[in-house]
C-alpha cells in the first residue's frame, strides 16, 4: 500500500515535468506542432488524417461504450418484467 502512494506520489510530480520537457528542451524533442495557441504547423496531409482517425477512434469508443453499457444493464436488470415485455415484443 505505502509503495503504490509513493508510486502515485511521484506520477503526479513527473506528468508536468513530461509535459513541459517539449518546451524546455526543445532539442531533445518536436515542438508542438498540433495544439498551440496560432495556426498548426502540421501539414495538412499529416494533420487531416490525424484528425479524422481522432474523430474515428472517438465515435468508436463511444459505440463500444453504449454496447458494453447496454450489456450490463441488461446484466443487472435480467429478472425485471421491462425485459421480458421487451423481448416478448
Amino acid at each position: 500500500m505505502v509503495g503504490s502512494a509513493v508510486l502515485a506520489v511521484v506520477g503526479v510530480i513527473n506528468v508536468p515535468i513530461i509535459h513541459f520537457s517539449v518546451l524546455w528542451w526543445n532539442s531533445l524533442h518536436q515542438a508542438p506542432s498540433v495544439m498551440q495557441l496560432g495556426k498548426p504547423t502540421m501539414p495538412a496531409s499529416m494533420l487531416i488524417p490525424l484528425l479524422m482517425m481522432l474523430f474515428g477512434f472517438t465515435v468508436m469508443f463511444a459505440a463500444l461504450l453504449l454496447v458494453r453499457l447496454r450489456a450490463e444493464i441488461l446484466s443487472r436488470e435480467r429478472t425485471a418484467s421491462w425485459i421480458r415485455e421487451a423481448v416478448a415484443s
